[in-house]
């Protein structure tokens, strides 16, 4: 079976429908398609960010609507990519109970400094590097990032972890940061032992390779989480319609491969199910 766990349509920031994104999943001949568009923050977050129509009840109902219309032809898969904002938790849990998802990743994209203030990871290197100055330096902003990310794991709320080393997104070059340094591998080293700990599984995302030129997470991290026997999904976190395509679901598996995975996993109710890579992209 194809197909990937991770796609934004305009119930968030994708740039399709979702009607358009199942029919190009069809087109493609995938045997599954999910959508995982982000979930708008929390009203007090003083995130700036363009979520006011971020997941309404039009699109969830849109969602449901197109399960039923294309079950013959397609498996749509409902769930949701949740920003992570440490002091929110009771917040998640209370809009986790509000539909009934496949699947939940927890990201994170902006970080709360001393004084809750967010701080994001993107929107260039110098607001990447204004933000780590807010925590005292690249090293301190590094361990937070990393210790938010240990907070996803054991918070119980999540499935999987979405682009887990997104904190690389500007350190194409590692003029940011060593990833080679024994701090940062063990920052990672941790996390991969609480999501074995904790049952989740990890995403290979695309995004990676289009933003710094490779996939999140790093292929050391990918076969460090082989030898924990971490499960993994392929996600493109496709948000354009040329994101969607073979070509990449080959890429995807091709880096599961040469991180030694011989199968995947994806979720139906917040249940795992296991896959073998498929042949016919081999």
């Amino acid at each position: 079976m194809i197909g990937s766990t991770h796609n934004h349509s305009t119930g968030s920031d994708g740039k399709l429908t979702p009607e358009e994104l199942i029919k190009k999943a069809i087109e493609l001949g995938w045997d599954y398609a999910y959508f995982t568009d982000h979930y708008f923050n929390p009203p007090d977050s003083g995130i700036n960010f363009d979520d006011k129509n971020y997941f309404n009840e039009a699109y969830a109902k849109k969602v449901k609507q197109l399960k039923e219309k294309y079950k013959d032809k397609i498996e749509v898969c409902f769930g949701v990519e949740i920003g992570w904002l440490k002091g929110y938790e009771n917040w998640l849990k209370e809009q986790l109970k509000k539909y009934d998802f496949d699947y939940v990743i927890g990201s994170i994209h902006d970080i709360l400094d001393k004084n809750k203030k967010p701080r994001a990871m993107e929107n260039g290197k110098e607001n990447w590097l204004k933000s780590a100055k807010s925590f005292g330096g690249v090293e301190n902003f590094v361990k937070e990032y990393y210790k938010q990310i240990k907070n996803i794991v054991n918070s119980g709320l999540f499935d999987s972890v979405g682009h887990l080393d997104y904190i690389k997104v500007y350190n194409e070059n590692q003029d940011l940061f060593s990833e080679d340094s024994d701090g940062y591998k063990k920052e990672v080293l941790d996390v991969l032992g609480l999501i074995k700990k904790n049952k989740m599984a990890l995403e290979i995302n695309h995004g990676g390779i289009r933003k710094c030129k490779a996939a999140f997470p790093s292929l050391w991290i990918l076969k460090e989480a082989k030898k924990r026997n971490i499960p993994i999904t392929l996600g493109i976190d496709a948000h354009h319609k040329e994101h969607l395509n073979n070509e990449i679901m080959k890429e995807l598996i091709q880096i599961a491969k040469q991180a030694g995975y011989d199968s995947v996993v994806r979720f139906k109710n917040r249940k795992i199910i296991k896959q073998t890579l498929i042949p016919f992209l081999n």
